[in-house]
């Protein structure tokens, strides 16, 4: 009787996750591929500490919900990386501002440059956050339903670029295994044999990739890619809720754009900072910004309300 209740447990637990996880990813691949391509360009060009700080916890509660930051830990070693080398190099690069927070070597490192360079990285590691639940939600299938029929060449340079980095990855890490069985590693020894062995998994890589982009290539040529109208394996059908999800976000988007237009949103550093209050329209285009951002876990939230209800 306990087994079997630690079973119904467990499986009403994943369940759950299962709804939690899955509910945005029901909708038409228009709709999920607009909130990324709005969100992109929100976390680009809306650059004010306060936008970018909330935009990123927004992004990362996205990707706890997808995978419990899974992919996130993957990206972290490169992500701090960003963080240390922009927020670093930037005032030393940078003597612009009124602002002296100190002098070194008669070099002045000034706030307005380790302001920039701040919301720079910010800016940087909310946007590989945002492809990587990107990489969760829009799978190649739906990246080839949506543009395979009208711009091929499109799709497939599109989704070949978004997966380069992930799967450049994934080979390195086989090719990392293998050496190491046979007792090659770049942990080990004088760092000349270090950065030779460094060399022969680059080698490997490169040649690993080559050969499966030939052989890639070659199917797409034999299978007539490109040469006329596509079926696709997989037919989304674009239903209500789609149609009423697609008018919310546009709405928002627009509105958005539009304040940033009009210089809301935004924090102007140079020549002369200004100061990091929110004016009445900056909180109004906040809200906005929150509720575009947050618009899976509005989804996600609704769901579980009305799975809740119903059980």
């Amino acid at each position: 009787m306990m087994a079997i209740r630690l079973s119904v447990t467990i499986r009403n637990k994943l369940g759950a996750e299962k709804i939690m996880k899955i509910t945005f990813e029901r909708y038409h691949p228009l709709v999920t591929f607009f909130y990324y391509l709005g969100s992109l360009s929100l976390l680009l060009f809306m650059l004010h500490p306060v936008f970018l700080c909330f935009g990123f916890l927004v992004i990362l509660t996205i990707n706890y919900l997808h995978d419990r930051l899974k992919g996130m830990k993957s990206w972290l070693f490169l992500m701090l990386s960003i963080v240390l080398l922009i927020v670093l190099m930037n005032p030393i690069f940078n003597e612009r501002g009124r602002h002296v927070l100190f002098v070194i070597w008669e070099h002045r490192i000034t706030l307005e440059a380790l302001v920039y360079g701040g919301m720079s990285a910010l800016s940087i590691i909310s946007v590989i956050a945002i492809f990587i639940s990107y990489n969760y939600i829009m799978t190649p299938n739906k990246l080839l339903f949506l543009f395979s029929k009208f711009l091929p060449q499109f799709a497939i340079l599109l989704m070949l670029t978004l997966r380069f980095i992930p799967l450049m990855r994934r080979r390195l890490e086989e090719i990392i295994l293998i050496q190491k069985s046979k007792g090659m590693s770049v942990n080990q020894g004088k760092w000349q044999t270090r950065a030779r062995t460094g060399m022969l998994y680059v080698q490997a890589l490169l040649v690993y990739s080559l050969e499966e982009a030939i052989q890639t290539a070659d199917s797409m040529k034999a299978r007539g890619y490109g040469k006329g109208r596509r079926s696709t394996y997989e037919f989304f059908h674009f239903r209500r809720k789609d149609t009423v999800a697609l008018i919310i976000l546009f709405t928002m988007f627009v509105g958005l754009a539009a304040g940033r237009h009009n210089g809301y949103g935004v924090l102007t550093i140079y020549p002369v900072m200004e100061a990091w209050q929110l004016s009445t329209v900056d909180v109004s285009l906040l809200i906005l910004y929150g509720l575009f951002l947050s618009f899976p876990l509005l989804v996600e939230a609704g769901e579980m309300f009305k799975w809740r209800l119903l059980n």
